[in-house]
């Protein structure tokens, strides 16, 4: 019941991307079309994670980012099934065992989008290379059974 709420869920809101691609697919091609729309989708994604992970001023404030990702998970709770696996001072590490971007774009047809969704965590990553770094070994996108995210605080003069 709840994989049928939440992937009718995301499928409402996908609709006009999964349009947008298939209409794009009719004159481009469906390999241009996705590489047309995917950094749209990326751009999203990661604007997105703004109501997952928090904005911090710099590495010693780690712990709020700990505290507040923690409080931001539990309200992800409908759509996605997230695991803290690991919380200590300078680790923050959660692992997602399902995407339901992943799963309703696979449904439609639209598999090679994935990697989109997922590249938005990087770029997010990439904003915040001075107050932590992240890592993720496995990906659903890529085959594994969930994603790991692990955010590692950045050792910095002010602690």
């Amino acid at each position: 019941m709840k994989r049928a709420l939440r992937n009718s869920t995301i499928l409402l809101m996908s609709v006009p991307i999964i349009g947008a691609v298939y209409i794009l697919a009719l004159f481009r091609g469906k390999k241009n079309a996705i590489a047309l729309t995917g950094p749209r989708i990326t751009r999203a994604a990661k604007s997105s994670l703004r109501y997952w992970v928090p904005d911090i001023r710099d590495s010693s404030q780690f712990d709020v980012f700990r505290t507040s990702m923690a409080r931001n998970l539990r309200r992800w709770k409908p759509l996605y099934d997230v695991t803290v696996v690991e919380d200590t001072p300078d680790t923050f590490k959660i692992n997602v065992a399902n995407c339901p971007f992943c799963e309703v774009f696979s449904l439609v047809g639209l598999s090679e989008m994935n990697p989109y969704f997922c590249q938005g965590d990087w770029e997010k990553a990439k904003d915040n290379k001075e107050k932590w770094t992240f890592e993720r070994t496995r990906t659903i996108e890529a085959g594994a059974g969930f994603c790991d995210h692990t955010y590692r605080r950045i050792a910095s003069d002010k602690q």
